[in-house]
């Protein structure tokens, strides 16, 4: 077991990681959007002898819940590090209970106090995380990984092509020339069709996940006022929590 001092030597490097990921991440959702789309877009010509361009590709860089659980990684480091911290200066606990299932048992007040701050800082972080566009149809599209949703509907749209059109109005005389009428037209020649995928999450999963984190920040006030109020005792409470969030 290490000594108290040795993880409060650490507990500030901890710290300052657990907010740069934070914010990194939060960025990366609000900033970054094209992370968490990939498509595929290619031209049919309708000319069977035209020569078709190559398709554009992009390849989608990761996902939302990829990209969060990078984040949990050095989240629940430092959750665990404050916990064994907590947990081994003070002697009143309580338990962690969410709609009457125990999360974590004997958790001491004084880490309650803290929890209750970084997890509503967790909040900020999943409140950022970009959800799927309104108006297409998203389905699960397990082919390309877990997470991961397809536009049920490809995206279409014609090429067109600029066309001369001409008719004889009256035909030419020993002394007129042909009086011809000529006009231009649009016509289509191609269609553009694009298959869209994206790493974001629903509307739907991230107003759960929302509610599960208040849940949590509300069991973690509840816990700490019930709470009564040296080796470092090697606890853990981030995969826990995490394991709830389902992330």
């Amino acid at each position: 077991m290490g000594k108290l001092h040795e993880l409060l030597s650490v507990e500030g490097d901890l710290e300052g990681t657990f907010k740069a990921i934070l914010a990194e991440t939060s960025h990366s959702f609000a900033k970054k959007p094209g992370l968490y789309f990939g498509f595929h877009k290619r031209l049919e010509m309708f000319d069977e002898g035209a020569p078709e361009p190559p398709a554009e590709v992009q390849e989608m860089t990761t996902t939302v819940m990829e990209k969060m659980r990078y984040a949990a990684g050095h989240i629940i480091r430092y959750l665990d590090a404050i916990y064994q911290k907590e947990a081994t200066n003070q002697v009143a606990q309580a338990d962690l209970v969410v709609d009457g299932q125990v999360i974590a048992a004997g958790l001491p007040a004084t880490f309650l106090l803290g929890l209750e701050a970084r997890l509503k800082k967790v909040r900020e972080t999943v409140a950022a995380m970009p959800t799927l566009p309104f108006g297409k149809k998203w389905v699960v599209d397990t082919t390309r990984g877990e997470d991961v949703y397809r536009c049920e509907t490809p995206d279409e749209k014609f090429k067109t092509a600029k066309t001369f059109r001409h008719k004889v109005l009256y035909e030419a005389t020993e002394h007129h020339p042909a009086q011809i009428e000529k006009w231009e037209e649009t016509e289509n020649v191609g269609k553009y069709i694009v298959d869209t995928w994206s790493g974001m999450i629903s509307s739907a999963q991230k107003s759960a996940l929302l509610g599960r984190l208040d849940k949590l920040i509300q069991g973690a006030k509840k816990a700490r006022q019930r709470a009564n109020t040296e080796e470092v005792l090697k606890l853990h409470i981030g995969d826990a929590l995490f394991k709830y969030l389902q992330i």
